[in-house]
């Protein structure tokens, strides 16, 4: 049983991500690695809750940046009526293609790929755009493995650039299945792909449109206006301060560098504490690793022990 504060801390994060704990998608069948497999640096990474966390806000910003992406979720997306279907989506795309039983890691990327098949539509200066473009797909596919990464090798342990290259090696598996186009498989790939894609990275109406729901939208604790708004804004720019400096510049929510040293850094590093001691390891985890172990897992819901 979870004392009432990490209940709490569990409860207020799963509210935004969903709790990802079916056994239909983790538990079995016993033996089966899934896509990736417990060897991968991808199940130590993606089982940390704090980098899931921290680097959230700062991948969907860096998607959105690509004005095709932010086109495709202004007009089709129901974030505004739906606030927590993205979140709960995106991670759950995460979890369930590097945790999920292979058949589970099939189903969610088709059902992801279908959801594509059918966006379409124009951007504001008149160009078409298509959901299903691997190059539009790449950069989607990128900014997601992209952002966890750093916020894993900045507040939970550093990664060695071997571990950052069978990442992005293992990451570029799930992102070719989507129907990606050229994806970075190694860290120095990264670098060169962000700077060749910079050039198209914009914010438009759109994508401020985006940022004022982010400010405004019913996430964290309930707290009395100004102090939500300035409490959300400080968490944007948390986020995307793991992102490389230019992005807080490009989107307006740059800070001084005292600022990241004496308050932003040590929220974060308070915040992945927290993260782990109230998670220790999350339920997908437990079950994946219990299912490579040919053991039963506990019922739905259930709670696990942290791994060593």
């Amino acid at each position: 049983m979870l004392t009432p504060v990490k209940q709490r801390i569990v409860d207020e994060h799963t509210a935004i991500t969903g709790a990802h704990d079916d056994p239909a998608v983790y538990a079995g069948p016993p033996g089966d690695p899934g896509l990736l497999g417990p060897d991968s640096i991808s199940w130590r990474v993606h089982a940390d809750v704090a980098a899931m966390s921290i680097a959230g806000a700062a991948a969907i910003t860096m998607e959105l940046l690509h004005p095709a992406v932010m086109a495709g979720v202004h007009e089709r997306s129901t974030y505004r009526e739906q606030p927590f279907k993205r979140a709960r989506a995106t991670a759950g795309y995460v979890v369930q293609t590097t945790f999920g039983n292979t058949e589970a890691a099939h189903d969610v990327i088709g059902r992801v790929r279908r959801m594509h098949e059918r966006i379409s539509g124009t951007l504001p200066d008149g160009r078409p755009y298509r959901a299903m473009d691997p190059e539009i797909l790449a950069w989607v596919h990128t900014c997601i493995p992209w952002a966890i990464m750093l916020a894993y090798d900045r507040y939970t342990r550093p990664l060695s650039t071997a571990e950052r290259d069978q990442y992005l090696a293992e990451q570029a598996i799930i992102g070719r299945l989507s129907g990606a186009g050229d994806i970075p498989e190694t860290y120095a790939d990264l670098l060169q792909y962000v700077e060749a894609m910079r050039p198209q990275l914009v914010v438009s109406e759109q994508t401020r449109t985006f940022f004022s729901f982010l400010l405004t939208a019913p996430f964290g604790p309930k707290l009395p206006e100004p102090l939500a708004y300035r409490l959300k804004r400080l968490n944007l720019q948390a986020s995307l301060s793991i992102m490389p400096p230019w992005v807080a510049e490009l989107t307006g929510y740059a800070h001084p560098e005292p600022a990241q040293r004496l308050l932003i850094d040590p929220l974060l590093q308070l915040n992945a504490r927290t993260t782990r001691w109230a998670f220790c390891t999350p339920p997908y985890a437990a079950m994946a690793a219990q299912r490579m172990a040919g053991e039963t897992a506990p019922a739905r819901g259930a709670r696990r022990t942290a791994l060593a």
